[in-house]
């Protein structure tokens, strides 16, 4: 009798054990889930200020790029004015973007270079109409690719980039919130084997 008393306040214990276990294991996946959707709240916020910073930039840019084009005589000093306002914004443009970046590099390029190239072109304004489309497309690409990155963060960002450069599918990539999805999912398999397990050892 005593040791089949033993027993249960040993299964009894047991079961405590594993219940008290959870239920810290709980808790902390509660304060783990609280301290993420902080975190992706206060990102969002900066996300989309840094965004529409940006955003501005380029669309003020558009805007003075009009301007100057529509400046007839580029000797002026209308021009001038007009021309240091567009530089004004490339290098803003430059403080948000990596020129090291192929896009990002791309469409920096085609913005410094736009002031020389259509100070000497006789139809500009036709010229640049044609050449706006491809600039603004650029821009949207870049707009895109930054809001990625602030999105996933530099680390899922680089891995889905490595993903995109090996054309995997897009159900491949990686997100925070997926990548949560996943880590709760491993944490709940996990819970199930060991409690299948302990199981098997109690009726052993």
């Amino acid at each position: 009798m005593p040791r089949e008393d033993n027993a249960k306040m040993s299964d009894s214990d047991s079961v405590t054990l594993l219940v008290g276990a959870g239920a810290t294991a709980g808790a902390f996946l509660g304060i783990f889930v609280t301290a993420l959707l902080s975190r992706a709240s206060a990102t969002s916020t900066l996300r989309q200020d840094w965004i529409n910073s940006l955003r501005a930039v380029l669309s003020k840019y558009l805007t003075h790029a009009e301007i100057f084009i529509d400046v007839p005589d580029k000797n002026s000093e209308e021009a001038y004015k007009a021309k240091i306002a567009l530089i004004e914004y490339v290098h803003q443009a430059k403080l948000y973007l990596n020129e090291s970046e192929k896009k990002s590099g791309d469409l920096l390029q085609l913005m410094q270079e736009l002031p020389s190239k259509y100070s000497k072109v006789e139809h500009a304004a036709k010229e640049y109409q044609n050449e706006k489309p491809k600039i603004s497309s650029l821009m949207q690409d870049v707009l895109k690719e930054e809001w990625n990155r602030v999105r996933d963060g530099e680390i899922l960002w680089s891995i889905n980039n490595f993903f995109k450069l090996i054309r995997l599918p897009k159900w491949f990539y990686i997100s925070r919130i997926r990548l949560f999805w996943v880590c709760v999912l491993l944490i709940a398999l996990y819970a199930a084997y060991r409690f299948c397990t302990y199981g098997v050892v109690v009726q052993a």
